[in-house]
């Protein structure tokens, strides 16, 4: 295990991201701390006290990891799910999303899954990570430029398309089914570019550099936002980079979100072996 703490951002004219309206042109990881996990990494997640991150590419074998606050490795976890995104509200409570599977499931113990709603309705690809948006208010999930909504029952409200996604290797896979969300814009992440979008008009607001943030495979289906910082591991087993972009904390007002079945339902956004083990099946 590694940990490191690295210098403030820096601000570089770079030609591929420039500063705007929300960031400054890069920014240099703010924590960093070795991956537990040994396949494919999905994403990661802050209880208020430990981090968590999960892996997929089948429902065998080690899926998810536990670190401590300063990144230590704590325990390790098969809990049978093949991940594709964790999310907390940094309370206490962890929640996923598994590879084609419209079940949202609730840690009720370390490393213990069971089912808390379904999605119902609207287009859910089998690949794309599931989050909550900023205010706490409804799930997101996006495929291909496209970001649908359900509400915290489970119904689906509709979807947006983000304007001229696709840039570059934006709209390649893995990376064209990951989002995150803080400070109220939606992130996706491609290659070491962060791009932020308006959740009402979908229109990119700004665009930035992570410098050292990964290209893998692993790099691309890994956004994700936790403990106010955005995350990018560089491969499964390598290093998580947390970057502070100044979108400050994803976890939504106590009380905002109601109870759905017995269970309380207190979340916010965040944000697998071989490529070929991830192709769509």
């Amino acid at each position: 295990m590694r940990i490191s703490k690295l210098c403030p951002a820096a601000v570089l004219a770079l030609a591929t991201a420039s500063a705007g309206p929300i960031f400054v042109s890069s920014y240099n990881a703010a924590v960093t701390f070795t991956d537990g996990l040994n396949s494919t990494t999905m994403a990661m997640a802050y209880d208020g006290a430990n981090y968590w991150s999960v892996s997929g590419g089948g429902t065998i074998g080690t899926r998810l990891a536990e670190y401590s606050g300063a990144g230590a490795l704590l325990s390790s976890f098969s809990p049978g799910l093949d991940f594709r995104s964790v999310f907390t509200n940094g309370s206490g409570s962890v929640f996923a999303r598994e590879y084609a599977n419209s079940t949202i499931y609730q840690m009720t113990a370390p490393g213990v899954f069971s089912p808390l709603l379904t999605l119902s309705g609207g287009s859910l690809d089998n690949q794309s990570s599931v989050v909550l948006d900023t205010a706490g208010t409804s799930y997101i999930a996006m495929t291909e430029g496209s970001v649908s909504r359900w509400d915290l029952s489970g119904t689906y409200l509709g979807s947006l398309a983000l304007s001229a996604f696709g840039a570059g290797d934006e709209n390649s896979y893995p990376q064209n089914r990951g989002i995150a969300a803080a400070g109220g814009y939606y992130l996706t992440y491609v290659n070491g570019l962060l791009s932020a979008w308006d959740p009402n008009t979908g229109a990119r607001v700004d665009q930035t550099t992570l410098n050292g943030g990964g290209s893998s495979f692993d790099s691309n289906f890994s956004l994700s936002f936790a403990n106010g910082m955005v995350w990018v591991v560089d491969e499964a087993g390598g290093t998580w980079r947390g970057y502070d972009v100044g979108l400050g904390s994803a976890a939504p007002p106590v009380g905002q979100v109601p109870e759905p079945g017995t269970l309380a339902l207190l979340a916010s956004g965040f944000g697998l072996l071989a490529a070929y083990r991830f192709r769509r099946r």
